[in-house]
């Protein structure tokens, strides 16, 4: 007879007792959040709230999120496939549909030859996949992975109480030597695309900086307003409802403590259970480099490498675009994408609390680039209020808005050297973290030395890198 969480142990090398803890969790949550949405002390929504989010990294199968695309091992989206066409052989898409007896859903943004395409009914997606590896007409062919951040699903526990405490008032902004940062730029000049579930659009910590018209859109909803709200919906049937709302909000709110003066360009690639697929983020990424983002924030991940993300992230890094990505909540070395994939161009982030320590959640391994704080982290929330929120998603903002003070005091910089000098100025975590030493990057990221203030090193326009 098998384990009891058999199918969660072979998925990701969990052990049983991993997967136990998971669907405790996962019931313990669930209670503990109906109890808060209905309570008359705190009520769910405004003024001087704290949504203390504990985000505890959930195991299961397809992206490190929500019990949708676990527990119940929905990797991809039924009947759909991701496709390139080989430039050089001449093909159309209608002649692969001909061939395949597939249907065109979609064209990439800016590409004429990646597709999302529909499968004939009853028809597998990974199969597909495989017996189209080998025509010559196409560069590659993949499911349409599921995805969603690292904090959630079943791992969502949050709670309230009257707070008034601000964003500003946190151990990370020691930590990151971030005032330092600030008296050198306030990242005026660049702009930080955030993907994930929306923004509140006019949430007082957040709307001035945010960018406006054609410069943001959902591609949840297919319009032009990334909006951060609940639909009322329990759309995954994991009896709570809109569970993930309010994740982006906190991590634009993240991206403008550290760079005030950046531009925020939100984009809404997740529902508000905190649910996308990969061509979704595609379509995000494509549309940030196209419309001059200089940093993308993926908090976000998935341990199916995709070859779509891989190439819209390498196309961004030819034009200047730097990537970063949380490393993901598992409490494993086993790489996650796109926060692994180096080759491609991006910034891996993991996360660390207040004593320098690997928070208990957090990923780690030889692929890891950076420790950021990512423990009791306030920033905004909706609606108008703040929230203290747990996860790698909340170490990972800290890294982007670096990277656009970097690009503001060096905006010619390539993102070789912006990935370098934030590496090369951090700070080593070995000595507090021995059980885990060259595995947590090069440790804590010090803003303030990557932009030289107080005589701290850093990158010129120039180029010339500290040491």
């Amino acid at each position: 007879m098998q384990p009891e969480h058999a199918e969660c142990s072979d998925r990701f090398k969990a052990s049983e007792e991993q997967c136990r803890k998971l669907s405790n969790w996962k019931k313990d949550w669930k209670v503990h959040l109906m109890n808060i949405r209905t309570s008359q002390q705190y009520p769910f929504t405004a003024g001087s709230l704290l949504i203390a989010a504990i985000l505890l990294g959930l195991l299961g199968g397809g992206w490190a999120g929500p019990a949708y695309a676990e527990v119940e091992g929905d990797r991809y989206r039924t009947g759909e496939l991701v496709v390139k066409l080989d430039p050089t052989s001449d093909a159309t898409i209608d002649e692969i549909n001909a061939t395949y007896g597939t249907t065109t859903l979609k064209t990439l943004l800016g590409s004429a030859e990646i597709y999302l395409v529909r499968l004939p009914s009853g028809t597998d997606p990974e199969a597909t996949a495989e017996s189209m590896s080998g025509d010559p007409r196409l560069l590659y062919a993949e499911p349409n992975f599921i995805g969603a951040p690292p904090e959630g699903g079943g791992s969502y526990r949050a709670w309230a109480e009257p707070t008034t405490t601000s964003s500003s008032d946190q151990y990370a902004v020691d930590a990151l030597n971030l005032s330092c940062a600030q008296s050198v730029t306030l990242g005026e000049g660049t702009t930080i695309a955030v993907l994930d579930t929306g923004a509140q659009l006019d949430h007082p910590a957040l709307e001035a900086s945010l960018t406006t018209g054609k410069e943001r859109y959902d591609f949840v909803d297919d319009d032009p307003n990334p909006a951060d709200d609940p639909n009322g919906l329990d759309d995954d049937a994991d009896g709570v409802i809109d569970e993930m709302v309010g994740h982006g909000t906190h991590v634009a709110g993240i991206v403008d403590l550290v760079a005030p003066e950046a531009r925020i360009m939100p984009l809404r690639i997740l529902d508000s259970e905190g649910h996308g697929d990969v061509f979704a983020a595609a379509e995000a990424i494509s549309f940030a480099s196209r419309k001059g983002a200089d940093v993308l924030n993926l908090s976000f991940g998935t341990q199916d490498r995709s070859k779509l993300l891989d190439d819209v992230i390498g196309r961004a890094a030819k034009e200047g675009v730097v990537t970063v990505a949380a490393a993901g909540n598992l409490n494993t070395d086993v790489p996650q994408y796109p926060a692994a994939a180096e080759d491609a161009g991006t910034l891996a982030v993991t996360s660390v609390g207040p004593d320098d320590v690997k928070s208990d959640f957090a990923n780690f391994g030889g692929w890891v680039d950076v420790a950021a704080p990512g423990e009791g982290i306030h920033s905004a929330f909706p609606t108008s209020a703040y929230a203290s929120a747990t996860g790698t998603s909340m170490a990972t903002p800290f890294v982007a808005g670096q990277a656009a003070l970097i690009k503001s005091v060096a905006p010619s910089l390539g993102i070789e050297s912006v990935e370098g000098q934030i590496t090369k100025t951090a700070r080593s975590l070995d000595a507090s973290n021995p059980a885990y030493a060259g595995k947590l990057g090069a440790g804590l990221p010090d803003i303030g030395a990557s932009v030289e203030c107080s005589g701290g090193g850093g990158t010129t326009e120039g180029g010339s890198e500290a040491e």
